[in-house]
């Protein structure tokens, strides 16, 4: 993670390794997993030979979300948390919402072998034009998002609407997860209920609910998942291994409690179920093991800590823009004949990388500094009363855990 001082700037030295690496190797298994296994029953893609679809790297990125709620949550006021959360994830998803549709919009029409109708609002929001007959050897048509799949989509309630069909990208669906989380988590810091009620007891309160959340589609098909009530077993057991390093947690309580985790975990993993346990349980133990041991800047390791630590920093970014610009880049290069498997995918994890750097150094950096900027502290605020002590009112310096946070 990067401690960033008063003035918001990072310094480079205090990235600890262990971290940034856990959290490359998430995203790595997220884009990969997409990019040749999902993508590989994407209509015009063609399939590659090699296919890694192992599934924890989206839930590891949610323990870690998790995880670094605790240190960052105490540093000051429920609500200037809350902000700063917000300012760090709304922005560049906002922005990469706008792009993905614009780009879905100007593309897909046309693999789908349809027209736009006229004009700028024609391109963006009209139904597109398509032919009475696409032919007998016409590729399943993809689907293209109109205004109020971009208005959901930007007001993140896009998880409320029951037909995946309408998903601008499919990754998109941890964004109402991780507000809806880090709401809950500022509530219950501002009303003290770690301390009245036990952390332990919210703990397992947080896996009950998560057990019992599906009984929640009775009443509305899409409210276990749109309300986060699904996936808090996630963020418990980040705040767990927070709590176990910080000593507050027994060992036992917190084997208990990642034991419980992955249980939920293989009634809502897709196949191969044991593949992805084995592989978020290696998390979890890599991710304890990062919480109280050394940093990992060993012999081996410390010679990719570079580029490890800039893949960590647009990791977010790279969440955001991998998937479905991905997928349609994949197909306009089959499309334009470009056979070799080896160098259809070099080409799509290339750009994604440039586009999620961009996303990175042009949004998601800037507009968080500029939204979390202190105000000049007037004259009457600096100069102390007498008997007054100032020392304990200055805000602890910032924490800036990068992607999917």
């Amino acid at each position: 993670m990067t401690v960033a001082g008063g003035s918001g700037t990072a310094s480079r030295s205090s990235r600890r390794l262990n971290w940034d690496l856990i959290r490359v190797v998430a995203i790595v298994f997220v884009m990969l997993g997409h990019l040749t296994g999902v993508a590989a029953v994407v209509p015009g893609i063609e399939a590659y030979p090699l296919e890694l679809n192992i599934k924890f790297g989206t839930v590891t990125l949610l323990v870690l979300s998790g995880y670094f709620i605790g240190p960052t949550i105490r540093r000051g006021s429920a609500g200037r948390w809350f902000r700063h959360r917000l300012a760090r994830l709304l922005p560049a998803y906002l922005v990469a919402v706008v792009v993905v549709y614009t780009v879905a919009r100007l593309v897909v029409v046309r693999f789908n072998g349809g027209t736009h109708q006229d004009g700028l609002l024609g391109v963006l929001f009209a139904d597109p034009i398509m032919p009475a007959d696409r032919g007998p050897d016409a590729l399943p048509a993809w689907h293209v998002p109109d205004l109020t799949d971009l208005l959901l989509h930007l007001t993140l309630l896009h998880e409320w609407n029951p037909d995946p069909w309408h998903r601008i990208d499919g990754s998109y669906w941890t964004l109402p997860v991780q507000v809806i989380a880090f709401a809950a988590a500022a509530l219950l810091w501002r009303y003290k209920l770690h301390r009245r009620v036990g952390a332990p007891v919210l703990l397992w309160g947080a896996m009950a609910v998560s057990v019992v959340s599906p009984v929640l589609s009775v009443i509305v098909e899409t409210a276990p998942t749109a309300t986060g009530a699904y996936r808090a077993y996630l963020f418990a057991a980040g705040v767990a291994i927070w709590l176990w390093q910080q000593r507050r947690l027994s060992t036992t309580h917190l084997v208990l409690l990642l034991v419980t985790t992955l249980v939920i975990q293989a009634f809502r993993s897709g196949a191969p179920v044991a593949l992805v346990l084995l592989g978020f349980a290696v998390m979890l133990v890599a991710m304890c093991a990062a919480a109280r041991g050394p940093d990992w800047d060993v012999p081996v390791l410390c010679l990719v800590r570079r580029p490890v630590s800039w893949l960590a920093g647009i990791s977010y970014s790279l969440y955001l823009v991998h998937q479905q610009l991905g997928y349609i880049l994949a197909r306009a290069l089959s499309e334009a004949g470009i056979s070799p498997w080896w160098l259809r995918l070099s080409i799509v994890v290339g750009a994604v990388v440039v586009a999620a750097w961009l996303l990175t150094v042009l949004v998601e950096r800037p507009v968080h500094r500029l939204l979390t900027r202190r105000r000049p502290r007037s004259a009457a605020e600096v100069t102390p009363t007498v008997g007054s002590s100032t020392a304990g009112s200055r805000d602890a310096p910032t924490v800036s855990v990068g992607g999917a946070t």
